[in-house]
């Protein structure tokens, strides 16, 4: 049974994911040759400020001043 893992930053809307899901279980199992029922998927989405780029987090690397704002002030949501 093939497992494939990926690892995205969070925000992309609930469609995206599910369309990755599709998609690459879709291309495993053409790849493999094994029946799409027996291929697992297993996305984790971090927050901006989890990832590190050149050994800073993504929110402020990005230039993502609202969620820096929000993390720096101790809340996950930006608004």
């Amino acid at each position: 049974m093939p497992l494939v893992r990926i690892d995205i930053m969070e925000g992309r809307p609930p469609e995206k994911i599910r369309e990755l899901h599709e998609r690459v279980a879709a291309l495993v199992a053409e790849i493999l040759e094994a029946p799409i029922e027996r291929v697992r998927t297993y996305i984790t989405q971090f927050p901006p400020q989890a990832w590190g780029i050149g050994g800073v987090p993504a929110d402020i690397a990005r230039g993502d001043e609202v969620a820096a704002r929000a993390a720096a002030a101790g809340r996950d949501d930006p608004a």
